[in-house]
């Protein structure tokens, strides 16, 4: 059963375009929207090959992520998708209470699928799976950064069990060549320790209708189904291009998370360029928090040559802070708090003419998104494994680099300012 179009459900915003970096290598045109469309938010949605819709549905009650989930495939359907993939992070970010068996469940339900595969193996990014376990740069993932992370702390590192307590069907594990356990279970979470392994375990999924994993086996799985290739891969425009229209100002960092990657990334970026770190901890608003933000943008641009400096705003490279803030306010206050101060400045460096910001964490790169009121993105430069530029469709042009946390290498700061449209 060949394809001709693919519609892709991605559980939160960083994922979503990691996801469609993995679609855009294999040469298929793909639209990003955030949040369900409405039917007035579908330009250049007609010409693509595939269509992702990012979600905020990850850290939610688990009933509500399944509407929105269910929501986002209905629109799919009427777009003409006729496979469907849902998207998670590769290090299975969720509790034992969820959210991925519940929607995945959902989505099967809906479209008739009675048995699925589980793939979140993202070996480029040292993501492995091995008799059902997950491994982080080859460390167990309870033994991982993820371990401490603040909404999803994933401390068991057996995919077997965190799934089979998010759903009442039967969870196993398989080899993608071979199939292992006893009994007849439904959910199967499939190894993979390169990408021999997604490539065979998209052979497994050839005849399914929906697919769940990573980004990394979604391009394998586009080509084994025979999703429409309208295009080359992308030919962009080269580093030190001209800036989107509008632009007067460099490019600037918001990085709300608090993953041991981003801390190092920070730090790195911080030796050369000014840095400011948010304290949330104190009786400030977020409000206040975000005027003297942006004010500490403002003076720094004002002393250096044509206003070009770029700089990182930071609220989570020190654990102290962080610590004292979720002692202060509680984990979800605390979050929504600092989620709070970086809307106001998102959107005040865009009203000072500010048209590339790179934002690390998915919480924070959703609520920048919804902040800055972008609905769809076109896909373009890669910077890393799963992290591309991405340009707003719409009538102020931004362009985002929105990362995952965990994504890149330690100089990712400088690789993505080095390769900004």
């Amino acid at each position: 059963m060949k394809s001709k179009q693919l519609g892709c459900i991605a559980d939160d915003y960083t994922g979503a375009t990691d996801l469609s970096s993995m679609l855009v290598r294999t040469g298929r045109r793909v639209i990003q929207c955030f949040g369900v469309p409405d039917s007035d938010q579908r330009v250049g949605i007609e010409e693509a090959d595939a269509v992702v819709v990012a979600l905020k549905s990850r850290s939610i009650d688990s009933e509500q992520a399944v509407k929105l989930s269910l929501a986002a495939l209905e629109f799919l359907q009427s777009w003409g998708a006729d496979r469907f993939f849902f998207k998670y992070c590769s290090t299975f970010d969720s509790t034992e209470h969820g959210n991925i068996g519940q929607v995945a469940d959902g989505l099967a339900d809906e479209l008739g699928a009675e048995s699925l595969l589980f793939c979140p193996g993202f070996p480029e990014n040292g993501r492995t799976v091995h008799c059902g376990h997950l491994f982080v740069d080859g460390v167990p993932l309870s033994e991982s950064g993820m371990r401490n992370h603040p909404l999803n702390p994933m401390r068991d590192s057996n995919l077997v069990r965190v799934l089979q307590a998010q759903t009442p069907h039967r969870v196993g594990w398989r080899s993608p060549r071979e199939l292992t356990g006893d009994g007849e279970p439904s959910r199967w979470i499939v190894d993979a320790v390169d990408d021999d392994d997604l490539r065979a375990a998209t052979d497994l999924a050839s005849e399914h209708m929906l697919l769940t994993g990573g980004s990394a086996v979604a391009g394998y799985w586009a080509d084994a189904i025979g999703v429409r290739r309208s295009v080359s891969p992308p030919d962009l425009e080269p580093p030190g291009s001209e800036p989107p229209a509008g632009s007067t100002r460099p490019c600037v960092i918001l990085a709300g998370s608090c993953s041991e990657a981003t801390r190092e990334q920070a730090a790195l970026f911080e030796k050369k360029h000014p840095a400011l770190h948010l304290v949330v901890a104190d009786s400030a608003t977020p409000e206040s928090l975000a005027e003297d933000a942006l004010r500490w943008c403002s003076e720094h641009w004002s002393r250096s040559e044509q206003g070009s400096q770029p700089l990182l705003i930071s609220s989570g490279s020190c654990p102290q802070a962080v610590e004292a803030a979720r002692q202060r306010w509680g984990d979800r206050e605390a979050a929504a708090r600092t989620e709070s101060v970086f809307a106001s400045i998102a959107t005040g460096l865009r009203d000072r003419g500010v048209r590339r910001m790179i934002i690390a964490g998915g919480e924070t790169s959703g609520t920048v998104v919804g902040a800055l009121g972008v609905t769809a993105v076109r896909i373009g430069r890669e910077i890393a494994p799963g992290v591309p530029w991405v340009t707003s469709i719409g009538d102020t042009t931004m362009s985002l680099a929105l990362k995952s946390g965990n994504f890149g290498g330690p100089r990712f700061f400088f690789d993505a300012m080095e390769s900004a449209p």
